[in-house]
């Protein structure tokens, strides 16, 4: 009897929870059918089958496959395995690679006519049901509903029609929102910059469209997507559609939006939701256009090697660059929510990072050495315990290959009922099919060593990471390999004015805890601006804390 596994999904926009069981309980009648035994579920809940990267189940399901645990897959139909031409091809090919078949309970074994028959039709379904949800929503903003959610300032309206469905798309002003609102339009048009009314805001404790605290990109948004409190022409009673579309990035599967021309922007007149008058609209807009800039709508195209990692040591929040070279707090800027005044300079910043980042682990040394001999005692143990077992599956291949022989030798003797034993000698063919899979990823394992001079070859490494830095072919992997060193950056005011201190925490504590001896030592230096460079020896391989 083959092993069978069955995957079952549902998306969110389709179908509810209760679909992943009915599906179960449809494939497992399937194997009852087929003399497939189910030794495994995956399951993929409200996820899309647009992309498989973005599947865990799916790719559980293939990483099993690879290792031989079930000779059969088994879904309700094709489409639950992947609805994109491509991902539905890669899957077939792979499993097909090892031995694993496709079963559906809609088109029993999948072959190459399925995958391109099926294949497409998937597709011509996802592309015919995104034109249709486009067709609705441009109808539904023709007859005056809202084809998204809900703005800040409305509440949404469900009425009982006389079939006994529910009313979509309808909304009412929400007066203690639209005061707000108010509030903003006219601060903004007396001169008020959006940081200082989202501050006033915040500090009265009047809570944002979402439930937290006020942002002045909330207030401020997007000229260009027109979105924001500022741009969103609701508040003159008008309904914008289609300022935008999204598509699917191929090597990721997420959707990315893109501006449509303003001439393919749908209006609608709703004058019943309007908040603001003319007068103050066009005097927003005004004010908002003087300050608007082609230099100020470029964004940073070249990423920072710090940029994410970078936290206020006074309220934790995010610290961002503030006029392309400087570092500040987000939430002071944003939504006055931090007193900290402290800032610093990027590049000045990079550079008390890389030093420090250079003085602790060329400090090192002695660890080094103790981690290569650790790390070859390691390797000598892995390679006998390897070694060990690829014996032990030799042996069971072995017995099973002559447990085989025997029923084979049954049944062409005659001696008995062949019936009585095929029962044994498939389960006989499945371990043998296991253990022999087992034994290809032994030999298929790469023999790894270390570099006999290690000590020598990581110093010179890490000599060079500066200048990596400034190599554009390098420049990625040399950023990858820094920022995997670190887990945050801490920048707090320090003793004197100008010299604010810089806290990381970092996995490099996994290798510097490695051999470091007393676990409650601290090591202290002087690093070359004249701060100290402070080592907290952490517990095990916990993240480890210097002050650069």
């Amino acid at each position: 009897m083959k092993r069978a596994a069955i995957y079952a999904r549902y998306s969110s926009e389709l179908q509810n929870e209760a679909s992943i069981e009915d599906q179960v309980r449809l494939c497992r009648s399937r194997a009852d059918r087929g003399e497939f035994k189910v030794v495994q579920v995956f399951t993929d809940h409200a996820i899309s089958g647009g992309h498989l990267a973005n599947r865990p189940g799916a790719l559980s399901l293939m990483k099993s496959a690879r290792d031989g645990e079930f000779e059969v897959v088994l879904a309700e139909s094709l489409d639950r395995l992947s609805r994109d031409q491509e991902d539905i091809a890669s899957i077939f090919k792979r499993l097909s690679h090892v031995g694993v078949a496709i079963h559906t309970a809609t088109e029993g074994e999948i072959n190459e006519l399925h995958i391109g028959l099926k294949g497409t039709m998937n597709a011509l379904f996802l592309k015919d049901l995104a034109e249709k949800t486009r067709r609705g929503q441009v109808g539904r903003v023709v007859a005056g509903k809202i084809p998204g959610g809900k703005s800040y300032g409305y509440r949404i309206v469900r009425e009982l029609r006389s079939d006994g469905s529910v009313t979509t798309g309808e909304r009412e002003i929400d007066e203690t929102e639209a005061a707000i609102v108010r509030r903003i339009f006219t601060a903004y048009a007396s001169g008020q910059a959006p940081r200082k009314i989202a501050a006033d805001l915040n500090n009265e404790g009047v809570l944002g469209p979402r439930g937290g605290p006020w942002n002045a990109s909330t207030i401020n948004g997007s000229r260009q997507r027109r979105n924001g409190i500022l741009n969103n022409e609701l508040y003159i009673g008008c309904i914008v559609y289609n300022r935008q579309h999204f598509s699917k990035d191929p090597e990721t599967g997420k959707r990315v939006s893109r501006p449509n021309p303003e001439t393919e922007w749908l209006r609608t007149e709703v004058p019943n939701l309007r908040i603001i008058d003319d007068e103050t609209w066009e005097r927003v807009q005004a004010i908002k256009s003087r300050y608007a800039s082609q230099a100020g709508n470029k964004r940073q195209t070249k990423k920072r090697l710090l940029s994410g990692l970078i936290k206020c040591g006074s309220c934790g929040g995010s610290m961002t660059i503030v006029n392309r070279e400087r570092y500040s707090c987000s939430a002071r800027r944003e939504r006055g929510t931090c007193d900290s005044p402290v800032g610093i300079v990027a590049s000045a910043l990079e550079e008390r990072v890389l030093g420090g980042l250079r003085s602790i682990l060329l400090g090192q040394e002695a660890l080094i050495e103790e981690f290569a001999k650790a790390f070859r005692a390691e390797l000598t143990r892995l390679r006998k315990s390897r070694g060990n077992r690829e014996a032990e599956l030799r042996r069971e291949l072995t017995k099973v290959e002559r447990g085989i022989k025997r029923c084979l030798d049954f049944i062409v003797e005659g001696d008995g009922d062949p019936g009585s034993v095929s029962e044994t000698l498939r389960d006989l063919n499945a371990r043998k099919t296991k253990l022999q899979a087992d034994l290809k990823r032994i030999d298929a394992f790469a023999p790894v060593d270390i570099h006999p001079n290690v000590a020598e070859l990581y110093r010179r490494k890490v000599a060079e990471l500066q200048g990596l830095l400034s190599d554009d072919a390098a420049r990625n992997e040399a950023m990858e390999a820094i920022r995997g060193l670190i887990e945050r950056i801490e920048v707090s005011p320090g003793e004197t004015r100008g010299h604010p201190n810089v806290i990381l925490t970092g996995a490099l504590a996994s290798v510097l805890d490695f051999a470091c001896a007393p676990k409650t030592t601290a090591a202290t230096g002087d690093s070359d601006d004249g701060g100290r460079v402070l080592m907290v020896a952490g517990v095990g391989f916990e993240p480890t804390t210097f002050r650069l």
